[in-house]
């Protein structure tokens, strides 16, 4: 028995396959989707996401947060970000991070809690797609 996954975000769908599991790094840890899995609806954080297409080896994409509905056979999670480790440039996410990091420490004093809740985000999710891209490719 398969699973159906799709991988939507605002501009494309990402993945669209049968698969026999998903891992997802759901907002509570890691979480396993396999077939007969019960009906949920669960927030997810930033990380990798690994699915074992039906009759293929394992494959992985790193996931910005957003939302998994499992409904029967159907997985579907929703998100903003959807990317593989060759999409990912280290060198310009460890700049971006690096720079977004004074930023937060100079202004810190100024920024609204908005802004700086937005701002750490930003920082957590960079190095979150950063772990991923060195995992896959050390």
């Amino acid at each position: 028995m398969a699973l159906h996954l799709k991988i939507i975000t605002p501009m494309r769908t990402a993945v669209d396959t049968d698969v026999t599991s998903v891992l997802v790094p759901s907002a509570q840890g890691e979480m396993e989707v396999l077939p007969g899995h019960a009906d949920i609806i669960a927030a997810m954080d930033n990380g990798e996401l690994t699915y074992r297409p039906v009759a293929d080896a394992p494959k992985s994409v790193f996931v910005g947060g957003g939302f998994l509905q499992v409904d029967g056979e159907d997985v579907m999670l929703v998100t903003d970000t959807v990317l593989e480790a060759h999409e990912i440039d280290a060198s310009s996410i460890e700049a971006a991070v690096a720079k977004a990091q004074e930023a937060y420490r100079n202004q810190a004093s100024v920024l609204s809690r908005e802004e700086s809740t937005r701002l750490a985000a930003n920082i957590a999710r960079q190095l979150a797609m950063l772990e991923y891209k060195r995992k896959k490719h050390l």
